[in-house]
């Protein structure tokens, strides 16, 4: 009764005013919590718009559709101003599920590392990402988590975590600044087409059509249905009406579309890549996208048996790129920092170059050796290890491949056995045969060419109200918290331009 008293008297507040010819407010039906809201906006707008749109169980109409419900759809959603009409749309059944495996479940949320520094950082496209980062840089971000009372912790390395290291508390902090906004999330909701809209539109509902006057500027109409692939029964998947039918169709209009989806690392948190078909009927321009900051397989890989097996610092090198960092041997191939930053570069059959001992060559290594081994009695398998500092698991392998007894007295090698041991411990070489697949990869590489983007405003170019942010982009970045800072800063910039 009470919902009726509201219903007849909104309904007749609105008659009254039409028949002055104009009026200066829009009331939107809200299907999921069966109420009236009421958005003061300085739009004018027929009443047979409102109508149309209202009486719509399939439409909903928004100022913005963020579709990604990731750390940087998220972070838009929660710098939205009050009473920013949103809706963020997610294909699983939970938000937030790759932010939460980050940094290793303890949320490596940027660099402390100064933030010129962050354009070496992303490969080739860095110095292009200059408009993003600095205007909500490193330390704004830090700034800004503080001030909601979440803690930060600097590591000597330079990343920046959470005071508890656990992902949940930076999700959890996002989700009440999302709520804060009175944002809607709907969860478990699959587009299947991003189109963009004109003056005049058809509403398709229960398999029929009526024709809509868009002249209040909603410019991109988003086709939804239930995630055919995986619909849970969940307290969320019930408030929205087509969660009986995945084939069932929901239209949602808005202003602004921001895509926040991500790429296609880690599929099964929802960036399974799918996106891009969409954004490739627009016409978008898009990069092969590939695995990044992934491990690097090799061809006849030796060290198997010595998995798990690390070394402080190595140098890698693949063509003319070269890092330095920690390295790990796994089952399969090698892995640490300075070989997933090479992970984004390398083709099948490229040469991997891994030196054990920056800073020295095999000359100077083969010349120390044979110095030190003149006279010895000592197996040449205690000189190494006294030389180099090196695991002595490792040394038995590297004596077994260049066919040399490890229990050997030094002084009893040539100078050519000793070239081979110091070329292989300063220059060892492998056939790159591929890269650790989507499944394993942290982050991808490739996805909407940023020639296609305003990096001012995070905007397409050539469609206007279409912004991008985060992995989506081609844009991808070394191991460190640097993926997540360019998600962050990307989306601030969205929200500024769209506001």
């Amino acid at each position: 009764m009470r919902f009726l008293t509201t219903f007849l008297y909104t309904y007749f507040t609105l008659f009254v005013v039409f028949s002055k010819g104009r009026i200066c407010e829009k009331l939107v039906y809200n299907q999921r919590y069966n109420h009236v809201d009421k958005i003061v906006r300085n739009y004018d707008i027929s009443i047979a718009n409102f109508k149309k749109m209202r009486y719509s169980k399939c439409t909903m109409i928004y100022d913005l559709i963020i579709i990604g419900a990731g750390a940087a759809g998220l972070f838009a959603a929660a710098n939205v101003p009050d009473g920013f009409r949103t809706l963020v749309i997610e294909k699983t059944d939970s938000p937030g599920k790759k932010l939460l495996l980050t940094g290793s479940g303890q949320c490596n949320l940027t660099n402390d590392e100064p933030i010129k520094e962050f354009l070496n950082r992303y490969g080739e496209n860095g110095k292009q990402l200059r408009p993003i980062l600095f205007p909500f840089s490193n330390q704004a971000l830090m700034e800004y988590f503080e001030s909601y009372g979440l803690a930060l912790t600097v590591r000597d390395d330079g990343k920046v975590f959470p005071a508890s290291m656990k992902s949940k508390d930076v999700l959890n902090l996002l989700l009440e600044l999302v709520k804060s906004k009175g944002v809607e999330l709907r969860y478990n909701t699959y587009v299947t087409e991003i189109s963009r809209t004109t003056h005049h539109v058809e509403i398709s509902c229960n398999n029929k059509t009526t024709p809509f006057d868009n002249s209040d500027g909603y410019r991109y109409c988003i086709h939804t249905c239930v995630n055919p692939k995986k619909l849970h029964d969940s307290d969320d998947s019930k408030n929205f009406e087509n969660t009986k039918d995945s084939k069932s169709e929901g239209q949602f209009f808005a202003k602004s579309l921001l895509v926040a989806t991500g790429g296609e690392s880690y599929p099964k948190t929802g960036s399974d890549g799918s996106i891009f078909e969409r954004l490739e009927h627009l016409g978008l321009k898009l990069v092969p996208r590939r695995p990044a900051l992934t491990s690097i397989y090799v061809e006849n890989y030796p060290y198997e048996e010595l998995s798990g097996l690390t070394f402080p610092t190595v140098t890698a090198k693949v063509g003319l790129h070269k890092c330095e960092g920690s390295l790990l041997f796994t089952h399969k191939g090698f892995s640490g920092p300075p070989i997933l930053t090479l992970s984004r570069y390398v083709e099948a059959e490229d040469k991997l170059t891994i030196n054990y001992l920056p800073g020295r060559t095999a000359d100077e290594l083969r010349m120390d050796l044979i110095k030190l081994s003149s006279g010895e009695q000592k197996q040449i398998l205690t000189v190494l290890e006294s030389l180099t500092k090196l695991p002595r698991s490792f040394l038995e392998n590297v004596c077994s491949r260049c066919d040399i007894n490890k229990s050997e007295k030094a002084s009893r090698l040539s100078g050519k056995q000793m070239g081979n041991l110091a070329d292989r411990l300063t220059n060892d070489s492998h056939i790159i045969s591929g890269t650790g697949g989507f499944a394993s990869a942290m982050t991808t590489a490739g996805g909407v060419d940023l020639d296609e983007i305003n990096l001012q405003t995070m905007e397409a170019k050539r469609y206007p109200g279409l912004h991008f942010a985060g992995e989506v982009l081609d844009v991808d970045g070394d191991t460190g918290g640097y993926n997540l800072q360019f998600a962050f800063s990307s989306a601030m910039r969205c929200i500024c331009s769209i506001l």
